[in-house]
């Protein structure tokens, strides 16, 4: 203690220096337009270059349990094929939909309405309304694309609605986030009379055009009280974990078109 006053004691001046000169800077910074964007931009510059380095630290980190992700998403991906192996950058068919692999590059989970970025675009063939699935379940749909990255709207989102239908029964209700856990969302418009049970499984009811059927949506957690004499909600669990998600595949309807033209009404 008794150096550290000496220290400052000797310094002095040099420190009260320094120290106006910071608050110098601060307030031309804050007060003079120019410098102040300057200043900003050159913030984002080096916390982007930081950002990057610590994503490709973690991303280095989690290679190994990328990898066991990945090969889930391939086993998915294989069993709804019918193929022997799945290859990166490749884009794959069944007999409705096109599934094409992308790279999650920002996601949020604790905002009111989340939404998640991807590395693929309109030059690799993605458009609006497209579903985006994962490994285990849904991610949510496309809702702006630019020439090399778009944006997703995931199920974390108060305005995101999803038609499911449970496993066991066949009956459809709709699925929204609950607004509070990124692990939970709300099944709504359940049949009063339907039993529901923990455990109970809902997967997409294929009456969009954005999903195909049977990709899982959650299991639920529990029974709420009725929301009137018809339909009643429950707490469910997404089987997706937003806080993890990394390799995606988005999903394009080849007869889209078709179908809506169908669909309009006069």
């Amino acid at each position: 203690m008794y150096n550290l006053f000496i220290f400052i004691r000797k310094h002095g001046s040099v420190i009260l220096f320094i120290l106006l000169e910071i608050l110098c800077l601060i307030m031309i910074v804050y007060s003079l337009p120019y410098q102040n964007r300057r200043m900003v931009s050159f913030s984002n510059r080096v916390a982007g270059g930081f950002n990057r380095t610590t994503s490709n630290w973690s991303d280095y980190l989690h290679l190994k349990s990328e990898n066991e992700s990945l090969a889930e998403q391939n086993a998915l991906l294989l069993k709804q094929l019918g193929c022997d192996e799945v290859e990166a950058d490749t884009v794959y068919y069944d007999d409705v939909f096109s599934y094409i692999p992308a790279h999650v590059v920002n996601n949020s989970i604790y905002n009111l309405n989340n939404y998640i970025v991807i590395d693929k675009g309109s030059i690799d063939g993605i458009g609006p309304d497209m579903g985006v699935i994962c490994e285990k379940g849904v991610v949510g749909k496309v809702v702006n694309v630019s020439k090399h990255f778009a944006s997703v709207m995931s199920l974390l989102n108060s305005y995101s609605v999803i038609s499911c239908r449970f496993v066991d029964n066949q009956y459809v209700a709709n699925v929204v986030w609950d607004n509070q856990n990124y692990r939970y969302g709300l099944v709504k418009d359940i049949p009063s009379h339907l039993i529901i049970n923990k455990g109970d499984t809902l997967v997409t009811s294929g009456f969009s055009n954005s999903f195909p059927a049977d990709v899982l949506v959650g299991t639920i957690e529990d029974s709420k009280d009725a929301d009137n004499e018809m339909f009643s909600t429950a707490k469910m669990k997404f089987t997706t974990n937003f806080s993890t998600l990394r390799h995606v595949f988005v999903v394009k309807n080849n007869y889209k078109s078709e179908i809506d033209s169908l669909c309009i009404t006069h």
